[in-house]
């Protein structure tokens, strides 16, 4: 998250109520929220895992000694196309959060977030066939972590050479930019900090319940994978951090049902290097990543024999922040992923996959990328353009001081025409996907109350049938109330 918007939070106000609304305000100034044709990704999972990110972030911290806590409440609608099922779903989402957090000097810190969730479907709305409305409670953060750097320094009064963290638990998980993985793990996490230098490595299992990159229907809606990540990222440069990382999962994800045609294992490595810094200016931010991927998986109707994935992606963004009236930001991002002509359907499930005997060249991964609110594709066999800008207008006036408006356009290409991307309904052999713009308004109306809206409308290219010419939107508004 940018630096910009941390000044929001009022001296004196308890950290961790501020920062829920710094959460909504400047969290999901990125949209959000997504509609889309796969049996798994709709625009509340896109939702959720933004969120759930920002929050993450800004986990407050307590006092030297001392116990804090508190918690948010979240009202959100949702509306939005289904391509693949030719309808309009609707969804009410109310959720209830709390946490607690615990720091002993620096040297220990806890912190633990529950969530109770009601996610109310219009009629038979719910993507999950045979579901209406559902029910959620979860443990979503429950982490121990001990800086023993942390504690030198308050015994000696001096910074050590080198700093060592370790933490232990269920936490959010990224490696690079965020990328290649971007998701919560029960885990066991290293840091190595030295002047300039930064390690980091990783070993975590994903939550059963956590949504597949996988949207064959018989695994879409869960994930049983092993990870395991170190990254190396240099610091010594004024402007510039490069870094290095390894990622490699291991795939133990079974079936809800017997499927007596077809294996499932997607085991994959990936090897990354790029960079974040500041160019030019210091207004002028970059971030840039290319990635390679390899492994093994079931190519479509294969029960033992596995075939290589060989597979490349590329990120690229900028961002603009110049300090004048307004807080104006511009962005521009350029995104690809490596695709596969010979998948049959689809560029990220087994099933409709990879025909065997081939290797499988779409590039698949369990990062985060904003791709447009209403389309929402999978960086896989895609170039994706992206344009923003966003201002803050009545910033003089107090009762609109924090309220931004923005808006972001994106131009899609197949990477190869006869390939398909994550959206099964691009079934036309030509590279034109089509494009999408999207507006938003975030208002952080008081303290502990904010709101926000925000619309995108994709129109399809020469890659989708004619039925898909009137385009499809997708619409969210909602509040924030923290206590």
């Amino acid at each position: 998250m940018s630096s910009r918007y941390f000044h929001l939070c009022r001296p004196g106000k308890a950290p961790g109520r501020a920062s829920a609304l710094l959460v909504f305000a400047a969290g999901v100034l990125l949209p959000a929220l997504a509609a889309s044709a796969q049996v798994r990704q709709t625009g509340v999972d896109i939702y959720e895992e933004q969120l759930r990110v920002r929050l993450d972030q800004q986990v407050p911290t307590a006092r030297e000694v001392g116990l804090d806590y508190g918690g948010w409440f979240n009202f959100a609608v949702f509306d939005y196309d289904d391509a693949a099922a030719a309808r309009t779903r609707t969804l009410r989402q109310f959720q209830l959060r709390g946490w607690a957090s615990v720091n002993v000097q620096g040297v220990h810190r806890g912190y633990v977030r529950g969530l109770l969730a009601w996610d109310d479907w219009k009629g038979h709305d719910n993507t999950i066939a045979g579901r209406g409305d559902t029910f959620d409670d979860e443990l979503e953060r429950a982490w121990y972590l001990f800086d023993f750097g942390q504690l030198l320094f308050n015994q000696t009064g001096q910074q050590p050479p080198v700093a060592f963290k370790v933490k232990v638990g269920r936490d959010f998980a990224t490696i690079g930019t965020a990328f290649v993985l971007a998701i919560p793990l029960d885990m066991v996490q290293f840091n190595i900090d030295t002047a300039n230098w930064r390690f980091m490595t990783l070993l975590g299992k994903t939550k059963k319940d956590t949504n597949n990159i996988d949207d064959s229907a018989r695994v879409a809606h869960h994930m049983d994978r092993c990870f395991f990540g170190a990254e190396l990222a240099y610091r010594g440069l004024d402007n510039h951090e490069p870094f290095v990382y390894f990622l490699t999962q291991q795939d133990h994800t079974s079936p809800a049902s017997a499927d007596a045609a077809q294996s499932y294992d997607y085991s994959s490595r990936y090897l990354g290097v790029g960079s974040t810094g500041t160019v030019v200016s210091p207004d002028l931010r970059y971030r840039a990543e290319a990635v390679g991927e390899w492994g093994k998986t079931y190519s479509e109707n294969m029960l033992t024999d596995q075939d290589r994935i060989c597979a490349w992606a590329l990120d690229a963004g900028l961002e603009y922040l110049p300090m004048v009236r307004m807080r104006p930001k511009l962005t521009a991002e350029y995104m690809f992923g490596s695709g596969d002509s010979d998948r049959r359907l689809s560029a990220n499930s087994t099933v409709g996959g990879n025909r065997a005997g081939t290797k499988d060249e779409a590039f698949n991964a369990f990062g985060f990328r904003d791709t447009g609110i209403a389309f929402a594709p999978r960086v896989s066999n895609i170039h994706i353009y992206t344009a923003g800008a966003s201002f803050f207008p009545l910033e003089k006036h107090e009762l609109f001081r924090k309220m931004e408006i923005g808006t972001k356009i994106f131009l899609y290409h197949k990477a190869k025409a006869g390939g398909p991307i994550s959206d099964t309904t691009a079934t036309k052999g030509t590279r034109w996907l089509g494009w999408e713009w999207d507006v938003f308004c975030d208002w952080r109306l008081t303290s502990d109350l904010a709101w926000t809206i925000r619309y995108g409308l994709f129109r399809p290219g020469a890659a989708f049938g004619p039925s898909a010419n009137s385009g499809r939107h997708m619409l969210y508004t909602g509040v924030i109330f923290s206590f």
